[in-house]
């Protein structure tokens, strides 16, 4: 599988990398997660931008941002506002996210941004257009919180994903039982496997967390953890989801 490497951190070889979720609301709460995170080992981090109090404001984000990357010279920054029908905390426009997530990328604050697949296909490819002029990894990312479609529709959707400009297809969708674990990981074998890109794929609850931990075996290379707060269901401590990662590595090895 073809890798990414981000401030040294390889995407897509040996065991996933480890992100959390940066959810302050101001730069001293976020900058305590990144303190918090990196104490615990954490490989990469990710800027919830909808639960900053400056969301509305691009200048004062990208400000920010600034702040983040400063603290983060050794650890890939990836920038994502989560809109709230895909399980976040805010909704924008269209319009108003992709202006929001176009300052940040022209800004270079961030080495990786998340654009939701909801804005369409051609503000989707402009963004991700942007984004590689700009130097960052790009992430085009789609959430469903009610359940597990189809391991096919999985697949064709990364496949587009992948058209449209994506480095890395996300896909997260909802287990309610183990069957639609085992769905999320074929549409994840299946896309690694005749795409060799590297792939962040999860089932979301209990039911799925399986799916985080072995993503190294079906080509899922980053796994979302939590420390003291998670920002999806079935999210594993960053500490123990690392030990199980490694254990499994050294049996695939």
């Amino acid at each position: 599988m073809s890798s990414i490497t981000v401030k040294g951190t390889v995407l897509g070889e040996a065991s996933p990398k480890t992100i959390i979720s940066i959810m302050g609301v101001d730069v001293s709460e976020c900058l305590l997660t990144v303190r918090e995170g990196k104490e615990a080992g954490v490989d990469c981090f990710e800027w919830r931008a909808d639960f900053n109090d400056c969301r509305h404001d691009p200048t004062a984000m990208v400000e920010l941002g600034r702040a983040l990357a400063a603290e983060l010279s050794g650890n890939p920054l990836l920038f994502t506002f989560r809109s709230t029908s895909q399980g976040g905390n805010d909704e924008f426009s269209a319009q108003e996210y992709f202006e929001l997530t176009r300052a940040v990328i022209e800004a270079e604050v961030t080495d990786m941004v998340d654009i939701e697949t909801w804005i369409g296909d051609e503000m989707v490819k402009e963004l991700c257009r942007c984004a590689h002029e700009h130097g960052l990894v790009v992430l085009v990312s789609y959430h469903d919180f009610s359940g597990t479609p189809a391991t096919e529709w999985m697949v064709d959707l990364m496949n587009h994903m992948l058209e449209l400009g994506a480095d890395i297809p996300k896909c997260a969708v909802m287990a309610h039982d183990a069957a639609d674990a085992l769905r999320l990981l074929a549409a994840t074998e299946e896309v690694h496997r005749t795409r060799e890109v590297p792939l962040l794929t999860m089932a979301m609850g209990r039911e799925g967390s399986i799916t985080r931990l072995a993503g190294e075996y079906f080509g899922s290379a980053l796994t979302f953890c939590s420390l003291a707060k998670s920002s999806a269901p079935g999210q594993v401590d960053a500490r123990l989801a690392r030990t199980i990662m490694d254990e499994l590595h050294s049996v695939l090895a």
